[in-house]
This record gives structure tokens, sequence and C-alpha cells, in this order.
């Protein structure tokens, strides 16, 4: 486990601070990281009094179960009373600034019992020359290695500067800070890809102007303090000076030409609808290619300061190439019209040569230098490109110039503008079980989507009127398994649907876990019946409203099973709610079974049982059914499912035998051998299904993986064919679920 303690404030009462809080968050971003996978405790501004920024450090130190690494981080100002420094907390008073830094001491000596490794970061200069009283001074880092000394190699201690210099701040950030968070984000990597402390310090000690401030790094370290693993390893040696002097002057050479390119192509806008952003995009893609090429092989190339302004230079054209229109030709057709826009970037038609449409992202162009949100913005793209299933919108290609990608358009609307038919309950319950198991089948590849609304779900209506949902927009999904940068700083969209932790611990491991998008589907749900917006924060007015409206449409029985699910599904408390989607859809079927059989459709023929099967799982024409079998694909076409009858009571009821196979490779790519796949997903099958009465598994031997499952005493009716459909959904999920 590792712990964080994260706080900036900027409100002070007395000579306000303005970094101080972005600060924080940016470091709190990093840390919520794959990569280090800290559980962080942020506070802000009038949260960070003394009481409430010493309880979670005493908790730490001296409660619970301790762990691998405790980290204190500080931006705010720094006091020396006397002789005695302080961090200053919100609260401070006269003769009382706030946490002492000999007790900050006491408490990192019981941290490192219970930690292997104890580490404070003070960004606390940021005070500069101000002082907040009579008798005070700034605190300096020379008072830090005074009052708080290193003792073990399980405490370290980073500052912003030497003592005789103070903290500088550019815009709104903390010139050590905005070096930390490079530093974290992978700038300070080796060449095992590991982040370490010394490799922090080290990479701030050379990306920091010396004529700024240097930063200070003490701590007894006997080996090497690894806080964050499994980024892409550092490449190739230090630079030789003949090959950085060529590669600079091939850069500037590639930046000029593309400006005076530019100049000729895109003053003039009917040049540059016809073709010049066109043969500008295709001009600037290579040189972003060439540039992204060169530094993968020479990373030192990151901390040269003639390549930073390079680089930005070529941001400045990709923003330019983002300010697209309609009829402006592209590499991938005509611009046709605006679809719409969010927090990432604007959606554009295109009609491609084909004549087909389809859906161009472009990234936001002035936010292209917030590097966290670039690469959300990429992780949506990647995340989207994995998930191959028939209702996740598709993405064909990710470009740079302009910076957005091509996807398929889907011809409907989102489900804040489609017509969702509520006379008909059976198909309201269909349609938000078809998005709940696309959304189970996201994570069963690791993937949290974190940002479930109706704009985000596009409804296509067929010819027989249904409306089949596609779900699109994973900007901020969460991939457990990606190796490159995914930040969370903040939320995006309609904060109604957002659950509670992402908006007030965002940071925290539970803003990262399948009960965030549980909470947001049982949102989207009741909009879906209601027609408006869930209130964010009454949640008991949001129930009074879905009670109304289900007890006029819907059966009691139903009606209670959807109200009983919405209140335990938006707990404010992750742990009180459905741990995972499948346990959401399971109540969602058994409000279905019970709308069917209110319908006089509970019981159901022999000879139809099977086709019905088929129907509640995988819909009309996407399964073939005779009296005696059923055969269907998972709905992301990976695992093939065979349902056949084994024989029928004289009571009304039959065993029945469930077939699975899965149709291309194991999808456990993190198990080296076919034999360890098959008894990850053995286990996990066992642990899904072991528990459900008159089920029993033995494994097959054809393909890359199959297995049977036998049902006992299913009988003739819908409450039959609802055990059945379950049991095939929890084998499915379990078997989709990667190592």
């Amino acid at each position: 486990m590792n712990k964080a303690i994260i706080v900036g404030i900027d409100a002070y009462p007395e000579n306000p601070l303005y970094g101080c809080v972005n600060d924080a968050q940016d470091v709190a971003s990093c840390l919520s990281l794959e990569q280090y996978d800290f559980d962080n405790k942020t506070l802000y501004n009038g949260q960070a009094t003394r009481s409430n920024v010493l309880q979670p450090l005493s908790e730490a130190a001296y409660g619970g179960e301790g762990g691998e690494t405790l980290l204190f981080y500080f931006a705010g100002h720094g006091e020396a009373l006397g002789q005695a420094g302080h961090l200053v907390t919100y609260d401070a008073q006269n003769f009382d600034p706030g946490i002492s830094l000999s007790h900050l001491a006491q408490i990192m000596e019981s941290a490192s019992s219970k930690f292997s490794h104890v580490i404070a970061i003070l960004d606390c200069c940021h005070s500069g020359s101000a002082f907040s009283w009579t008798n005070s001074r700034p605190l300096q880092p020379g008072d830090i290695e005074r009052e708080v000394p290193a003792v073990n190699e399980s405490r370290c201690i980073l500052a912003a500067c030497r003592p005789e210099e103070p903290s500088i701040e550019i815009e709104g950030h903390g010139v050590f800070t905005s070096a930390l968070t490079d530093a974290l984000l992978g700038a300070a990597v080796n060449w095992d890809g590991d982040i370490t402390l010394l490799g922090i310090y080290e990479y701030l000690a050379g990306a920091i102007k010396p004529e700024l401030q240097k930063p200070v790094f003490k701590g007894d370290i006997a080996g090497t303090v690894v806080i964050g693993r499994g980024f892409p390893p550092r490449e190739g040696p230090p630079i030789d000076k003949s090959e950085l002097t060529e590669t600079l002057s091939k850069a500037h050479q590639l930046v000029d030409q593309y400006h005076y390119l530019a100049l000729s192509e895109l003053t003039e806008r009917n040049v540059r609808l016809e073709q010049g952003a066109k043969k500008c995009a295709h001009s600037l893609e290579s040189i972003i290619s060439w540039f992204n090429e060169t530094e993968r092989a020479l990373p030192d190339l990151r901390r040269n300061r003639d390549w930073g302004t390079l680089t930005a230079r070529v941001r400045e054209h990709q923003k330019n190439l983002a300010d697209i229109s309609p009829e402006e030709n592209t590499r991938f057709g005509r611009v046709v019209k605006h679809l719409g826009h969010g927090g990432y970037g604007h959606v554009w038609e295109i009609e491609g040569q084909n004549g087909e449409s389809y859906a161009f992202k472009v990234f936001h162009g002035n936010e292209l230098d917030d590097e966290v949100k670039v690469q959300r913005f990429t992780n949506g793209y990647n995340n989207m490109r994995k998930l191959q299933h028939p209702h996740i919108v598709r993405v064909h290609e990710m470009t740079q110039a302009p910076f957005g990608f091509l996807m398929d358009a889907i011809p409907g609307d989102n489900l804040r503008k489609a017509f969702i038919d509520k006379s008909d309950p059976e198909s309201v319950i269909r349609l938000i079980i078809d998005i709940c198991e696309t959304v189970q089948h996201a994570h069963a590849q690791q993937v949290k989507h974190r940002d479930i609304k109706p704009e985000n779900i596009i409804g296509e209506y067929q010819e027989d009127g249904r409306l089949v949902p596609h779900l699109t927009d994973f900007d901020l999904a969460y991939h457990e398994t990606n190796r490159t940068v995914t930040g969370n700083i903040g939320v995006g969209g309609v904060i109604n649907y957002a659950a509670p932790e992402q908006l007030y611990e965002p940071n925290a491991k539970t803003a990262r876990i399948e009960t965030v998008d549980v909470f947001s589907l049982a949102q989207l749900m009741f909009f879906i019946v209601t027609g408006k917006d869930p209130s964010g924060e009454d949640f008991s007015k949001n129930t009074q409203s879905l009670t109304r409206e289900l007890h006029s449409w819907i059966d009691d029985r139903a009606a209670k099973a959807l109200i009983t699910l919405y209140a335990t599904a938006t707990s404010k408390d992750p742990a009180a709610r459905p741990q995972r989607v499948i346990e959401f859809v399971d109540v969602l079927r058994q409000a279905e079974s019970v709308i069917q059989m209110a319908s006089g459709t509970d019981k159901i023929d022999e000879e139809d049982f099977c086709r019905r099967i088929g129907q509640l799982y995988a819909n009309i024409d996407e399964y073939h059914a005779t009296e005696a079998k059923c055969r269907m694909s998972s709905r992301s076409g990976q695992v093939e499912v065979l349902v056949t009858k084994l024989g029928v009571k004289t009571s009304g009821v039959t065993s029945l035998e469930i077939e699975c196979s899965v149709i291309h490779a194991l999808p456990v790519p993190s198990l080296k051998t076919g034999h360890a796949a098959r008894q990850s997903i053995n286990a996990r099958l066992d642990k899904s299904i072991g528990n459900i009465p008159g089920v029993s598994r033995h494994s097959g031997t054809k393909g890359a993986y199959q297995v049977f499952l036998v049902m006992r005493d299913v009988p003739f009716d819908v409450t039959g064919i609802n055990r059945v459909t379950q049991v095939i959904s929890k084998a499915v999920d379990a078997i989709e679920q990667w190592g």
C-alpha cells in the first residue's frame, strides 16, 4: 500500500499565493497513475487546517497496517517563528503558524516503523520574502535540514530551493513542482522503466535553471528507493555533442520550412479550404513524426532548452490546424458539418472519398500544452481501439495534424436527443441492459469508462424500431494495463452522473474502480426512465421521482427491484454499491422477467425454450436456434455459446448444457502459457458461478479454451430463461476478463 497526504494552500487570509493548489493537484494526479498507485488524501485551501493535516499523517504513522511508501507533499507558506520552522496551515494564528517541522519529524520517525519509505516533499518557499507576523521570517530549506533530520534509509526530504534563494512561481505554477511533475510523468525514468527518488532529484537539478533556484535533497539511502514502476524505459546513451548540434539544426530547418508553407497555404481562406489545410497537415504530420522518433531515440533531448522551444513551435502549428470549418478538405475527405463538442474536442462529420460518412474528433487546439489532457485524449483513442465490441464505436486512425482521430459515424442521436418509447417497458429495460453489458465488457478488458452519461451513448434505430446503443468517448477511462501516462485531473462532462469520489477524491483509488461506473449507470437508468437529469446531491428526491415514474408504467414488483437497485448503486459509499456491473445487470434481468410474466408470457412452450434463450441473451437475428439447441456469440464476439437441452422431466423442468468456447486467442495475455491461462479462467469461473445452485462445470479439450456448464432443474418459464442467461453472462464475463 502506498499512501500520500497532499496539501496545497493559496487562499491565506494574509499574503495569498496563486500556484500552490495547482501544484498539489498536479502531484496528486501523477501519484494516482498506475505506475505509482498511491491512495491519495488531498487537502486544499480551507480544508488544510492544522488538525485536518495532522489527522491523516498521525493515522498513517500511529495506526493502520502501514505499507511500502508514505509521502507527504506540502505547497504553501513556510514560516520560521524564532528558531522553530513551521508549515503554515490555513487556520494559522499569530504565534501559532501551523505544523512545526519538529512535529513533522516526530511523525516521520514513527511512520518509518510502519512504512518502508517515508518521503517529505516541501515546496514551502513560495512565501518568497513575505512576512506574516512581526517576529517571523520565510521558511528556508536550511530550516528543514536542521529540524527534520534524515536518520535512516526510509526517510528522505526534497525541498524547493537552497537557503539563500526564493522559490519562483511562473504562470500559476511553482518552478520546482512543474519540474517535479515532469519527472513523475516519466522525464526522470531510468533504463529499467523505474522512477527513483535520486532520479527525480537528478532530473530537478538539471531541469531547473540554476539562476532561478536549486533544489535540496537529503536522506540516508542505503539502496535504490523506487516509487514508480512500469514506464517505458529510458532509451539510448547520453547525446554526443556533435549529434546534438546536427539534430537541432535539422529540427530548426524543418520548423522554418513549415512556417513558410503555412504562410502560403493557410492565410487565404479559399486556399485553405480547397487544398491548403490538407497539404499543411500532410507536411506537419511527417515533421511531428520525425520529432517523436528522434525523441524516442534520443530521450535526453527533453532536457535541452532549444529542443523544448522547437517542440513548442510545432505545437503552435498544430493549434492552427485544429481550427477546422465546413467544406475544408482533409486527408479523410470533405468536412460536412459540426456534430458537437465536449471537454476534449470538436466532432466533425466527414464525407469520405467512397461516399461513406465518418466522424473526426479533433482535440481543442488551445489545450495542446496540457500534457495530461493530451495524454488522456490519446488514452481514450487507445481504449476504444482495444475494445472490439459491436456496441462500442469503432475508431480507425489517429492523426497529429490536426491532433485527433477518425471513427465510425453512427446514424443516430445521443440518448439526450434520441426518442425512447416509455410505453414499452421491456424495450426500456433491454436498452439499459445493453448499455450495462457493453460497460461490463470494457471492465473485463480492465478499462473503466468513468464518464458514462447520455451524451456519450449514441442510439441507432434498427428497422424493427429497436434502439441499439453505442458507447463512445473513453477520454476519462482508466486503463489498468496501460503503460502510458493517464492523468486524472478533475472530472469532465455532466457532474450529475459522476460518482462522489470522482468529484471530491479524484485521485483516490476508489475513483478508479468499477463502482464508479456502477454509480453512473444508476444515474443513467434514472435519465432513461424519467427523461430528466438526476440530481447529483439530492438522491432522496431522485428516488421519489423514479418511484412515481416506474409505478406509472411498470409492474410493482419490477419497480420495487429497480428502485432498490438505484438506491444501493448511488450510495455515497462505494463499498455499499454493487461491486461489479454484472451484479447490476442481474437485478435488471430479474425486473425484465417480472415484466414479461406480468404481460402474460410467464410459461414457455418446450419447443420454444431455446429460441427464447437466444432472444433474451443475444437479441433478434443474432442467434440460431432449434427446438433442442441455441448457438450464439457473446456480445464482444470473443466467445461462442451453445445451449443444449439434455432431457425433460415430467415436472416441467429440464437440464441444460452450456458450452462456451473461445473463438480466437485466450483473453489472458499476461500469462505466458496456455495451461496457466486456462487455469486462470477456470478459477474465475468457479468464483463467479460456484455459488449458483444446480450448476456444475467440467472442462473441454477443443480449441484455445472450452468449458461445459450443466444446469439442472430449469423450469420452462421466464424465471428459468432468466437463470440461464444470468449463468451465460457470468461465464462469459469470467472468460473475457484479462488476467
